[in-house]
């Protein structure tokens, strides 16, 4: 493999961005070129790349006015293959590949489950969805989904068959760095009781309200300290909700981090209470470094992943009740931390990569 492009939109932190970065560095030091096309060159994530990493910025704001500037890297670099992670930008890449009249292959990745997403909430848009989706993908040579969730909601809402679409997992570098014990003080402000993380971004989809209410009954029983890793704009939304709660003292809303898996490594429990997921990549992060997981049930991922809850308890979705419950469960309960580790390991970077290649190929 001669040169990989991988294309989104940039490297905010998020969970498509962190693939893209673990895909990029990984695929380097397999040997192959990789230029990393972003419509705008920013991101937590951008000075994360390993420096033989070429970095092309569209230098555009607005998706619609990335079409030229793709289509004239594409003619000029010609690369092997073009990844495009997220629709719509996966619309704009098998388009300008084509236009392009390369002889190398197109992949799409998509990392969402649609039906659930507020992209997709506007009329218009879902119908552009619909109508856009099975006519471009038709000329991609491969069609990704990051679970089989995602895959199935994909076939179903864009109207393509299911046994076109390839499930290929995120990818999970094990990170062998961890908080000192000075820092781990620090971080949960010497609080010696259970600590409770919640990693991901302040938006609806995570469902920190629900968390924050659990987290609340939680505390009747046991004495536990709750870090919030992530930022967003519902920020002050969240704290207002904490502050209403009683709880605003034990709960530290952490902001972002570009080492979330210290936290886990230092906490006693994850918590992903998100109504959706394409994936989940916080829940084998945190199984990586041997942390026990409760979950929200939602339609893709998490079940997945944790073997229908045999490596971590699932719950119904927006159920506090039975979130704090399973909380105080895991928080009681001897936990196989080689066990989780293992499971982990089947998301490998390393092995993802070769997914990815032979895909490639």
């Amino acid at each position: 493999m001669k040169k990989i492009a991988i294309f989104l939109p940039d490297l905010r932190a998020g969970g498509a961005e962190k693939v893209a970065l673990l895909l990029s560095n990984e695929f380097v030091q397999k040997g192959c070129a990789v230029d990393v096309i972003l419509c705008t060159a920013h991101g937590e994530f951008l000075s994360e790349l390993d420096t033989r990493i070429n970095v092309v910025d569209l230098k555009s704001p607005r998706l619609r006015n990335a079409f030229f500037p793709l289509l004239r890297y594409l003619k000029a670099e010609r690369p092997d293959v073009l990844l495009a992670l997220m629709w719509p930008l996966t619309l704009l890449a098998v388009t300008a590949f084509k236009f392009a009249k390369l002889p190398g292959r197109v992949v799409v990745s998509d990392h969402t489950t649609f039906s659930q997403a507020p992209l997709l909430k506007k009329k218009s848009t879902r119908i552009f969805f619909k109508l856009s989706l099975p006519m471009v993908y038709s000329f991609a040579n491969a069609r990704l989904a990051v679970s089989e969730g995602v895959a199935n909601d994909l076939a179903t809402l864009g109207n393509i068959k299911r046994s076109s679409i390839t499930v290929l997992h995120n990818p999970v570098s094990s990170d062998t760095m961890r908080f000192t014990k000075e820092q781990n003080e620090e971080s949960w402000q010497g609080f010696s009781g259970k600590k409770i993380v919640a990693v991901g971004a302040l938006k609806w989809e995570k469902d920190y309200p629900t968390l924050l209410k659990a987290f609340a009954l939680l505390l009747k029983k046991e004495n536990a300290y709750l870090s919030i890793v992530g930022q967003g704009t519902l920020l002050s939304e969240l704290e207002a909700i904490a502050e209403q709660l009683g709880i605003r003292k034990q709960v530290n809303f952490a902001g972002f981090s570009t080492m979330p898996s210290a936290w886990m490594a230092s906490a006693d429990l994850l918590v992903l209470s998100s109504s959706c997921e394409g994936f989940g990549n916080v829940i084998v992060e945190s199984l990586d470094v041997g942390t026990a997981v409760v979950s929200t049930d939602c339609k893709s991922g998490p079940r997945e992943i944790l073997c229908d809850g045999k490596y971590g308890k699932l719950v119904p979705v927006g159920d506090v009740d039975a979130l704090a419950q399973a909380m105080v469960e895991s928080l009681n309960e001897q936990h196989d931390m080689d066990a989780l580790k293992l499971r982990a390991a089947k998301f490998s970077v390393d092995k993802i990569a070769k997914q990815y290649l032979e895909v490639f190929r």
